[in-house]
């Protein structure tokens, strides 16, 4: 019940926040092949952090400049090749309500990018939120509740198998 009341009030206080912003329409294949630097919001879930290291072997494949936003505990997780490009967050860097906390947000928004990944394909307020801290013009991630409010940009997400999701939301990019 009090996660519930928590969610709640975090939803209302990102919708205020977030209430003049504005996802402008873009021509994807040409603003993805444009881009050169992306952050990426890696998943929550276990089975999903691991499966999505093909989105950044792709990106990475194709020359893209990649920062990575995940909990501190994942870092030593990933594979070596990406742990210098990882910025970690910890506990103590959210709020009462598990967002993104005073020090986190003036960071996130001083970030310039030309995209950003939110690679959870659950429903994720922290992550969501840090998507619109951040200065960039496309916000891709997958097609769940709210993901109107966040993205200019969804992925559709029907698969309950995390390995097919990221393979899509692969080929999705592949197609631009």
């Amino acid at each position: 019940m009090i996660e519930l009341i928590k969610e709640n009030i975090s939803r209302f206080l990102i919708s205020k926040k977030l209430k003049n912003l504005v996802l402008n329409e873009q021509d994807f294949s040409e603003a993805l092949k444009r881009s050169g630097s992306f952050l990426m919001l890696m998943p929550e879930d276990e089975k999903d952090f691991r499966a999505s290291y093909i989105v950044l072997d792709h990106l990475e494949h194709l020359n893209k400049s990649i920062k990575i936003l995940t909990r501190d505990y994942r870092i030593s997780l990933m594979p070596a090749k990406y742990r210098n490009k990882a910025m970690e967050f910890g506990v103590a860097d959210l709020n009462k309500l598990d967002l993104p906390g005073n020090k986190l947000i003036e960071k996130l928004s001083s970030m310039r990018f030309d995209g950003v990944i939110d690679l959870n394909r659950k429903d994720e307020l922290f992550y969501s939120y840090a998507s619109n801290l951040v200065n960039a013009k496309i916000r891709i991630g997958f097609a769940k509740k709210g993901a109107d409010k966040y993205y200019n940009f969804q992925i559709s997400n029907n698969d309950i198998d995390s390995e097919k999701s990221y393979k899509n939301f692969l080929n999705c990019l592949k197609m631009f």
